[in-house]
């Protein structure tokens, strides 16, 4: 007891104990007007993805957390003050190199403000994240048509720009993709010539590939062309006894250029006049062609198109005709004459294209003589001959006439004269 006494009788230890018995008071104090407390703040999670792209990855299926959960510990008044802004916290993504799943964990975030605080629990502490290569790949742009044109009409000089496009994908969705095409529906074809659109990526079944819509632009230019028969005339005449058998052409027609509404309103082109005079055998000739206001020729065409002149040889063909068929104008109609033809039959000769002559049939062929004015006796008289209209006669024909006197009226009936 004495000890005690004689320790309370130094006033240094009567100071230590005196300030330890403050502090106590203080933090019992403290803890009941401003306690510990926990709080939970959503915070900002930044990251680098931008360093995917130099490796030519691409994040697939989830997407990155742009937030963390966290908790915070201290006095009351410290943890209020606290902001979300306060903590800095991202996810690195520089270790990822090739493609796969991969769980990346995210660092515990650094606190830059000024109160006293620490953190207790953060969430997620990791991400399971699904990465997938970039890949590009060159597809040429082919030319699809839908629809119809009118008979005779067609497209030529066909382009499309870009020629080839490269396509930058998920390698998933690359390998995808069978063929680019740009659809030109015929239907909807006018006077314009460029047609600004969207080509398509297509899979294997034909089908559109979502991730490819609306991302290459396509130019499709054109000529609309009107295929039409060539005419050509000739002029002059062939060599005697020959004859201007047809006009054969190297192309069945040719492709004329222009607006619809032009093209519309033609239906041939001419070509200028091939002299044909003088001419005894068939010969080819290159036609020049007397374009359409507001239209052109295709190059292709009028460099091919030539006429083949067929120029043949006259026909000539023999007919013996009776003599009955002969008609005598000019008779004596009183009947006390009869007239008799010596020839028969008669040979006549005509001359005409093959097909003209081959035609021709003896009752065709219409004789007659005309005897007004002679006497009794023999005579030597011009035959006249009518032929069908596309045959001509070859030489000149005469015929024996015997005029005699008679009494006897039944004897010979003579022909009347119409």
């Amino acid at each position: 007891m004495s000890k005690i006494n004689d320790l309370f009788e130094k006033d240094s230890v009567i100071r230590v104990i005196s300030v330890l018995i403050a502090i106590f008071i203080w933090f019992l104090v403290l803890d009941k007007e401003n306690p510990f407390e926990e709080r939970s703040l959503s915070i900002p999670l930044s990251n680098n993805a931008q360093v995917l792209r130099q490796n030519n990855l691409q994040l697939v299926g989830n997407t990155l957390p742009l937030t963390l959960d966290i908790k915070i510990r201290g006095r009351s008044n410290k943890v209020r003050a606290v902001t979300a802004n306060d903590f800095k916290a991202s996810i690195d993504l520089s270790g990822i190199t090739s493609p796969g799943t991969r769980t990346i964990n995210i660092d515990m975030p650094e606190y830059h403000g000024d109160e006293d605080i620490f953190i207790t629990a953060v969430n997620p502490s990791s991400v399971t994240l699904t990465f997938e290569r970039i890949i590009g790949k060159q597809y040429p742009v082919n030319i699809e048509f839908t629809g119809k044109l009118p008979a005779g009409y067609e497209l030529v000089n066909l382009s499309v720009e870009p020629a080839n496009v490269v396509l930058e994908e998920l390698e998933s969705s690359i390998t995808k993709v069978d063929k680019v095409v740009a659809k030109v529906n015929l239907d909807e074809i006018g006077d314009t010539g460029e047609l600004i659109m969207r080509g398509i990526a297509l899979d294997a079944e034909g089908q559109p590939i979502r991730q490819f819509e609306g991302q290459i632009p396509v130019i499709v230019r054109f000529d609309l062309a009107k295929r039409v028969p060539v005419v050509a005339a000739t002029r002059g005449r062939p060599g005697d006894d020959y004859y201007l058998k047809e006009v054969r052409y190297s192309l069945p027609g040719i492709r004329v250029i222009g607006k619809k509404s032009v093209l519309e309103g033609i239906t041939k082109v001419n070509a200028e006049a091939v002299d044909i005079t003088g001419k005894t055998s068939t010969f080819q000739v290159p036609l020049t062609l007397i374009t359409p206001n507001d239209t052109k020729i295709m190059d292709s065409d009028a460099e091919q198109l030539t006429a083949e002149i067929v120029i043949e040889k006259l026909a000539t063909r023999t007919f013996n005709v009776p003599a009955r068929q002969i008609s005598i104008y000019g008779s004596d109609m009183s009947g006390t004459r009869v007239y008799r033809v010596t020839n028969d039959p008669i040979p006549i000769t005509i001359k005409g294209t093959p097909e003209a002559v081959n035609g021709v049939k003896t009752t065709d062929i219409v004789l007659s003589v005309q005897v007004n004015g002679f006497e009794d006796g023999r005579h030597e008289i011009p035959l006249m001959v009518k032929l069908p209209v596309d045959v001509t006669l070859v030489g000149e024909y005469t015929v024996e006439i015997v005029i005699e006197s008679t009494t006897t009226e039944t004897s010979t009936t003579p022909t009347p004269n119409p």
